[in-house]
C-alpha cells in the first residue's frame, strides 16, 4: 500500500527528529503553555510630587499581557509576581510550537519525496 514506503516508527526517522519529538514530550510534561506576547509598559503617574514627573527615566513600569484571537487583540494588567511564571509559560509554549512545525516539515518532505504532491 501507499503508507509502506513511509518510515512510521520513530526509528526510522532522522535523529534530528526523534530528538525533537523527545524534547516535545519533555515540553508537554512541564505545567503550563501561553500562546500570547509579553508587553512592557512605561509612564507617568501624574502626581505633582512624583519623580516621574522629572523624567522619562523614573516612568513606571508595568507589564501587559496580549493575545490575539480571531484577528481581535485582547489585553490584560499582569501582577508584577506573575511576570517570570508567564514568561516562562509563554516560552514553553513557544519551543513547543517551534518543535511542531520542525516535525510537520519533516513529515511533509516525506511525503513528497515519496508521492510527489500534484
Amino acid at each position: 500500500s501507499m503508507m509502506n514506503s513511509i518510515p512510521l516508527t520513530k526509528s526510522s526517522l532522522p535523529a534530528k527528529e526523534r530528538q525533537a519529538i523527545s524534547r516535545l514530550r519533555q515540553i508537554l510534561n512541564e505545567p503550563g503553555f501561553l500562546h500570547a506576547s509579553l508587553i512592557r509598559h512605561r509612564r507617568r503617574c501624574g502626581k505633582d510630587y512624583c519623580r516621574c514627573n522629572r523624567s522619562k527615566r523614573h516612568y513606571h513600569e508595568s507589564w501587559l499581557i496580549g493575545q490575539t484571537l480571531k484577528g481581535r487583540t485582547q489585553m490584560k494588567h499582569l501582577r508584577p509576581e506573575l511576570l517570570e511564571q508567564v514568561r516562562i509559560w509563554i516560552e514553553r509554549y513557544r519551543e513547543a510550537d517551534a518543535l511542531l512545525e520542525r516535525i510537520s516539515k519533516t513529515y511533509w518532505q516525506l511525503l513528497k519525496k515519496r508521492h510527489p504532491l500534484k
